[in-house]
């Protein structure tokens, strides 16, 4: 299951590194894009940061990039006089990039008719689970600053 799930990822991966490419920008940017448009148009940059994986120096770098190119915007924080907001700028609504989302969808629609909703239902109960168990043990690791035991080689292991 874990290698299915594995390539199945890689596979939409490569969708969107090409639909980027396609596009003109970068996979992480157009990541970035889709997460403030699944906030309702907005976000904080610590928001996008955690979510992307990306450390606070690569996220300004990454939304200076995407500022002077339109696709954002930074706006005062609405209740913290020292935060940003960041919203969609008029690049990203008149540049057809947030549509490429819509692409993906129409590209699997097929294989998604074959099932019945009782299945999809299960499906979707599977690919939560699975999200939510990994966000949380992704999360609980980052801030413990645990280190995978397969990753841990024999200098890392405890003195006996």
């Amino acid at each position: 299951m874990d290698e299915l799930l594995r390539e199945l990822v890689t596979e939409i991966t490569q969708a969107y590194r090409w639909l980027a490419e396609q596009a003109g920008i970068n996979h992480t940017d157009l990541m970035c894009l889709f997460f403030v448009r699944s906030l309702n148009g907005q976000s904080t940059p610590t928001a996008i940061s955690q979510q992307l994986g990306l450390t606070t120096g690569a996220t300004a770098i990454m939304l200076n990039r995407l500022e002077a190119a339109g696709f954002i915007e930074r706006h005062p924080h609405a209740t913290d006089r020292r935060g940003v907001m960041i919203t969609l700028g008029p690049a990203a609504e008149h540049s057809g990039i947030l549509g490429l989302r819509d692409y993906v969808a129409r590209m699997n629609r097929n294989v998604i008719a074959r099932y019945s909703e009782e299945e999809l239902s299960i499906v979707r109960r599977f690919i939560t689970d699975m999200l939510h168990n990994t966000r949380d043990v992704l999360v609980t690791a980052r801030s413990a600053g645990h280190k995978p035991a397969a990753l841990k080689g024999k200098g890392d292991q405890p003195a006996s």
